[in-house]
């Protein structure tokens, strides 16, 4: 089929013409907001356990250039938490996946997301601001990281009691707005989750707070 269709589309090099297109899509995902990468290509996965019950929400952002992703961790792991909070989940992943090396990267914004990542991938290294997750050359949602999930909850796995920044109120999330030269482009303003210029954004695995407002 694809011999074929290069034949009429009169493509010479299928693999530069791929190439091509990988660059064109991860170019555009760069110039997304941290609120268009984060919902862009999410799904919603519900679980109903002795230990836990609640939706786990998984975003994936398929780039050519993760480093690209990954320096706009600061301003990605905020949204994260405020795409939970707003959409009442109990888990919220994002996973940036490098295309060419095949190879993932999870992104963790707060105590479930770290205590879930350990219990499914424990063979994975977690930086020392607890905020990422190396998953090595696992990149599908479907095949690699939905499954083990799945088995984690169903081997007992239950949320910890520890401190988020997820326990701010909906009012300080601030408002989206929609950039009106781009209507496609939303951004979030006046959130009080908005990590400070030289500062860093990490996620607490020690303290402890009320179960009754930890999301």
């Amino acid at each position: 089929m694809v011999a074929t269709l290069s034949e009429i589309a009169a493509v010479d090099d299928i693999q530069f013409l791929a190439s091509q297109q990988f660059k064109a899509k991860s170019k555009e995902l760069a110039g997304l907001s941290a609120h268009g990468l984060v919902n862009g290509d999410q799904k919603c996965f519900s679980f109903a356990t002795e230990t836990f019950t609640g939706d786990v929400g998984f975003a994936v952002v398929e780039t050519t250039d993760d480093a690209v992703i990954i320096d706009r961790l600061d301003e990605l792991l905020p949204e994260i938490v405020a795409c939970k909070k707003e959409k009442n989940l109990s888990v919220l992943f994002v996973a940036v996946v490098n295309i060419v090396e095949l190879k993932g990267t999870l992104l963790l914004c707060g105590p479930s997301e770290l205590s879930m990542a350990k219990a499914a991938f424990p063979d994975c290294k977690v930086n020392d601001a607890h905020t990422m997750m190396d998953l090595g050359s696992r990149v599908s949602r479907k095949k690699d990281y939905i499954p083990e999930i799945t088995k984690a909850v169903k081997a007992g796995w239950k949320r910890p009691v520890k401190r988020g920044v997820s326990v701010v109120d909906m009012e300080a999330l601030g408002k989206l707005e929609v950039d009106p030269t781009d209507y496609q482009r939303i951004t979030r303003r006046g959130s009080a989750l908005a990590v400070k210029v030289g500062e860093h954004f990490t996620v607490d695995d020690d303290s402890i707070v009320d179960e009754e407002n930890c999301i």
